[in-house]
């Protein structure tokens, strides 16, 4: 059904008495872009309201389910204030319950990665950002409050980031906005929108979004723009519109990465996903290129795997550095095995800090790893480094094989793997993933406890656009 673009006065004249002039936007939309608004919302309609996750799944009934996970989250939260369980408490059962339930993207780097490094960095006085948290993921009694609120995080922020000597180990104060307003929205859907990134970018391609300096600021403006925004749907449909429908319609639009962008400057490369067993071939697409934060050092890995010219020793020993070389930069120790007694894995990759260790193999293989005869050396490699990686305190070990692509998932013999030795966790990784693994990594500035979260969160087999949907900010 097509919309009357035009608002009536009885609607504009309710939104003034409702939200003051005082907190409208400087500038009014001008009716082409209302007219754009309300064709997003149509194709929104035509879509038959589907939303899709960020692996590209119908998430069905997504408003039901996220109110009874309100019910849940709002008890968590509670829990928290009220002083029943700790700040870690607070956050590893956040956690646990978002990524059965990820219902908002909080599993990413703006949410619970934010969160993680946040209490990482503050473990010499934990009292402090405890009793800020709690002041902060309270609802605001209005927008001015709520500025304060997120002024005092990015505030508390800013100081851990701009005094430590590894960025990447440090919470990113841009995060302030889209942390705090998921926990105000919990608290009342209805009233506070969150500052997705998605919408953030719809906003741009609509030439409605306004750089700001500070995450108050942006906040401020973004509230302000959503309510201008409801308010021309409103009108259009002469239905109510709220938050959660308006989110909809623009990840509809150009927030969800497997929906094609429409302006050549975000048309960029992305692999392409082809899935059997009956699954939708997907084209998931990444918000931004990920050769901007890759050396070309290690960026063909994948033309690398591909290349059928070269010969299979020299090819293998090129790709196995080069793999290595990308571990480096993803900051684990990497200590390279020769060809000593028995035989070796190329690498063992390790993360003293929290007692975890990775045995790698690289493969080379033009069209698609099988397990072939390995099985036999795969079990070689680990009883022999197993023992030796114990004896020097190391409680978590993982495997993980490297290729472009592989002919099967391996599932019976990952069982077996993980059942009757000490690798906890068997991890099959494309080449591409890997590489989006690294650029993630360097432009959200992930601690190395975020990339090993990534890896052991996400099943067999590890491509690119499992990756893109574990870390792309919503």
């Amino acid at each position: 059904m097509s919309c009357n673009h035009k608002f009536n006065l009885i609607s504009e004249f309710s939104y003034q008495y409702i939200f003051p002039l005082k907190m409208s936007r400087n500038k009014k939309i001008p009716e082409n872009i209302k007219n754009k608004i309300t064709t997003i919302w149509n194709d929104y309609i035509k879509s038959d309201k589907t939303v899709l996750n960020t692996k590209g799944q119908p998430i069905n009934q997504i408003d039901t389910e996220r109110l009874k996970a309100i019910v849940d989250i709002k008890k968590i939260i509670q829990d928290f204030l009220n002083g029943h369980i700790n700040l870690y408490e607070f956050k590893t059962d956040l956690d646990s319950y978002n990524k059965r339930n990820n219902l908002w993207g909080f599993t990413a780097a703006k949410g619970q990665m934010f969160f993680n490094l946040l209490t990482k960095s503050s473990e010499s006085n934990p009292g402090k950002l405890s009793d800020l948290v709690k002041t902060c993921i309270s609802e605001p009694t209005d927008l001015l409050q709520a500025g304060d609120k997120i002024d005092s995080l990015e505030k508390f922020a800013s100081q851990i980031f701009n005094n430590a000597p590894d960025k990447r180990k440090a919470p990113n104060p841009a995060s302030s906005g889209y942390f705090l307003s998921y926990f105000w929205q919990i608290h009342n859907y209805e009233k506070w929108p969150i500052i997705y990134t998605s919408l953030i970018n719809a906003f741009k391609d609509l030439d409605l979004w306004e750089n700001h300096n500070t995450q108050n600021e942006s906040y401020q403006f973004f509230y302000k723009l959503n309510e201008d925004i409801k308010v021309i749907l409103q009108n259009c449909t002469k239905n109510v519109v709220n938050n959660w429908s308006a989110e909809h319609a623009f990840w509809n639009y150009t927030g969800n990465p497997h929906v094609a962008m429409k302006k050549e400057k975000q048309a960029i490369q992305a692999p392409a996903m082809t899935f059997t067993e009956n699954k939708e071939l997907v084209t998931l697409v990444a918000n931004f290129d990920k050769n901007e934060y890759l050396i070309p050092k290690v960026a063909r890995l994948v033309e690398l795997g591909q290349d059928s010219d070269k010969s299979g020793s020299a090819k293998g020993s090129e790709y196995e550095k080069m793999v290595l070389e990308i571990f480096k930069q993803l900051d684990f120790e990497v200590c390279i095995l020769g060809q000593g007694k028995g035989r070796n894995p190329d690498a063992v990759i390790k993360y003293r800090e929290d007692h975890t260790a990775f045995i790698v193999d690289a493969k080379a293989y033009s069209n698609g790893y099988n397990l072939g005869l390995d099985d036999r050396a795969i079990k070689e490699y680990i009883n022999y480094h197993c023992p030796l990686l114990k004896k020097e305190g190391f409680t978590k070990i993982g495997f993980i094989i490297i290729s472009n692509s592989f002919k099967s998932n391996l599932d019976s013999f990952i069982n077996e793997i993980t059942w009757n030795t000490d690798i906890k966790r068997f991890i099959l990784l494309t080449s591409e993933a890997l590489l989006y693994l690294l650029a993630y990594k360097t432009k959200d500035k992930l601690s190395v406890n975020n990339v090993i979260d990534c890896l052991i969160s996400l099943g067999n087999k590890i491509q690119a656009e499992e990756i893109i949907g574990e870390l792309e900010d919503v």
